[in-house]
């Protein structure tokens, strides 16, 4: 039965067709076979969101940063926080040895690197479930260490990146210079407001040099005013030309 060779119509080669896995599963698989991702990162579907995050750095520039000096007693400056995103593994919960009270240690990672992330027992009891999300986060925190360590993120905020909600202004007021804007600006800037409907409402500064200069509200004009849109209107009307309102 082993010299039978393939069947009619079937290369011997040939390999049983199943299904593309999700991403998800995918990556997941990676991970889990080779220890790291290679056709992605869990990520990458955020991109365009954090993009529109303010404030948010990637791990590779939080190791990169200072800890700030610590004042023992003092509640924490708000100043010193900062926010990274990326995945949460190598979970581990621990007693202290002085009070017995649970913290936990983990690890960060994004497609910069990782960081390490520790809970103290004062926010272990409201975080620990947010610890567990297998789901990219937002991790807000505190950078600490010595000089002769790489520092690590105490942690005060997890939230998972599906959870977290984009704040678009209120409104955009676009600068256009007469003296140099043509009929096929104001084609390119309505075919922009279009293809991005949204909630802010759009406002034309239009400017004669020197002369006079008057705004105007488009009726029906509204547009999601994301970081990605803001580009793609500066490069019609110009560097600096878009400024956001409220």
């Amino acid at each position: 039965m082993f010299n039978e060779g393939p069947a009619p119509g079937r290369d011997e080669d040939d390999l049983p067709r199943v299904p593309d896995w999700e991403e998800g599963v995918r990556l997941a698989n990676e991970k889990e076979v080779l220890g790291f991702f290679v056709s992605g990162h869990p990520l990458d579907k955020y991109a365009e969101k954090l993009k529109n995050l303010t404030g948010v750095i990637t791990t590779a520039e939080a190791l990169e940063r200072k800890p700030p000096e610590r004042r023992w007693g003092q509640p924490t400056d708000p100043a010193d926080e900062l926010l990274v995103a990326g995945t949460i593994v190598g979970l581990r919960v621990q007693k202290s040895k002085r009070d017995q009270k649970q913290y936990a240690q983990a690890v960060l990672e994004d497609a910069t690197g990782r960081i390490d992330l520790i809970c103290f027992s004062r926010d272990y009891e409201k975080l620990q479930e947010q610890l567990k999300i297998e789901a990219p986060v937002l991790v807000r925190g505190v950078l600490m260490g010595d000089e002769d360590a790489a520092p690590k993120i105490s942690v005060s905020m997890i939230q998972a990146l599906d959870d977290v909600q984009v704040k678009l202004p209120a409104g955009v007021r676009i600068r256009v210079n007469l003296d140099s804007a043509t009929e096929e600006m104001f084609a390119e800037l309505k075919s922009a407001a279009d293809a991005a409907p949204g909630p802010g409402k759009v406002m034309l500064h239009l400017e004669k040099k020197g002369e006079w200069a008057v705004i105007l509200e488009p009726p029906g004009m509204n547009v999601a005013a994301d970081r990605s849109w803001v580009a793609r209107v500066e490069e019609i009307a110009g560097k600096g030309s878009v400024q956001a309102v409220g």
